[in-house]
């Protein structure tokens, strides 16, 4: 009985003989960032930025430029993508990808093009992170070395989403956002700007990684606007913060006048206080008022107080009381900037305040989605915030106020 039970699951072991697209790790090599240039003589230039695994180990690491880079020119990144063996020996596998680089000069004309090959290709996965490169091609940000990760793509990839975390000053937009984004009429896509300070020169060398005031540097720059697949502007690191306001900042330090709460001064004599924004939640509001378009932000935020600077006694509850009221009208102030400069100068919805109109009143959105853009460039704003400041560090009182009782 035992071996008449016993002999079908042995035939079956005839057919399980292992994987049948099996690559072996010394057969392969790994893609950790692309960038996409315009071509001189085809529609795009490619370059990989492929992991040179040996260097990131602790025994076997040489000294070596720890990721080699290799550049070709096609009309699509689909055939490029599989003929860069052209001048590379392995197999390029491009699901570890962390970045995609988009020169500032294609992301203008347009990206459609080689977006719908990444999210309809099986290669890729939707994690990697999405930035414009302004300054310089595409391809030079691939080249630039750092101390502490060797990997251009990898650093950037960890410096990206710590800023987020740490400050909000990227919107750390992954494919799955943009392409989410881009088929929607309520919303438009945004994208990281990224730069470099120093001498990309410099920074191309392996020396660059052993500096340690490294020749070149990659920096996070602002934002790109899009309206559908083109950049159509762009938006300082600051402004790129009041963005993510409207998308529930995870957290951010602000520095606010003690005496106007002015987010916009440069007086650098100023007394300051400082803030760490530890919660935020947004709504989104969206209605049409005498067949205007009414759109409103409502901040709910968390926050304690890192330092200050203001000769105040934060013991006494109206002075608490007032320190809150300023910091709500420096981050109303910063919020209403922002979104009146985009309805004013660019006339895109990158909020999302179409979407949330589609939720809110649905047939209402259904007459004006083709042209939300423009009822959004007229739409009247409100923006209402209401913050609390929790504690004020270990500390209640500061000796800033006591220095100003002894003056």
């Amino acid at each position: 009985m035992t071996k008449k039970i016993l002999l079908p699951f042995l035939a079956l072991l005839l057919f399980l003989t292992g994987c049948w697209d099996r690559e072996e790790l010394d057969e392969i090599a790994i893609v950790a960032g692309i960038a996409v240039d315009k071509g001189e003589e085809k529609k795009y230039r490619m370059t990989v930025e492929v992991v040179n695994s040996a260097e990131f180990g602790k025994q076997s690491a040489q000294g070596n430029a720890p990721v080699n880079i290799y550049t070709l020119e096609g009309n699509s990144l689909s055939e490029l993508s599989n003929k860069m063996n052209v001048g590379l020996t392995r197999k390029l596998v491009f699901s570890h990808t962390r970045v995609l680089y988009i020169s500032e000069e294609v992301a203008r004309e347009g990206i459609f093009g080689f977006l719908d090959f990444l999210d309809r290709s099986g290669q890729f996965r939707n994690d990697f992170s999405i930035v414009i490169t302004s300054g310089y091609p595409a391809s030079t940000f691939t080249k630039i070395t750092y101390p502490v990760q060797k990997s251009p793509s990898l650093k950037l990839s960890t410096q990206i989403a710590t800023l987020t975390d740490e400050w909000g000053g990227n919107p750390d937009v992954q494919l799955y956002d943009f392409i989410t984004s881009l088929i929607s009429k309520g919303i438009n896509p945004v994208a990281g700007i990224i730069s470099i300070r120093g001498d990309p020169e410099k920074g191309q060398s392996v020396e660059n990684n052993k500096e340690i005031d490294p020749g070149a540097l990659v920096l996070a720059d602002g934002m790109a606007v899009f309206k559908g697949d083109k950049m159509v502007g762009e938006l300082s690191l600051n402004e790129t913060r009041g963005y993510l306001w409207t998308k529930e900042l995870r957290s951010t330090s602000l520095s606010i006048p003690c005496d106007s709460g002015d987010a916009n001064t440069t007086n650098k004599n100023e007394f300051f206080l400082d803030v760490r924004v530890i919660r935020s939640k947004v709504n989104l509001e969206s209605k049409y008022k005498n067949d205007r378009p009414k759109i409103k932000v409502k901040i709910n935020a968390e926050a304690k107080i890192q330092g200050t600077q203001c000769p105040k006694d934060l013991t006494k509850i109206d002075v608490y009381s007032d320190q809150e009221k300023l910091v709500e009208k420096f981050v109303k102030a910063e919020i209403s900037q922002l979104i009146k400069k985009v309805q004013k100068e660019y006339e895109v919805d990158i909020f999302g305040f179409g979407d949330a109109l589609n939720r809110q009143d649905h047939n209402k959105y259904k007459e004006v989605e083709n042209r939300w853009d423009e009822e959004f460039a007229k739409a009247d704003l409100d923006v209402e915030v209401d913050l609390q400041l929790l504690r004020a560090g270990i500390k209640s009182k500061s000796f800033n106020a006591d220095i100003e009782g002894i003056k």
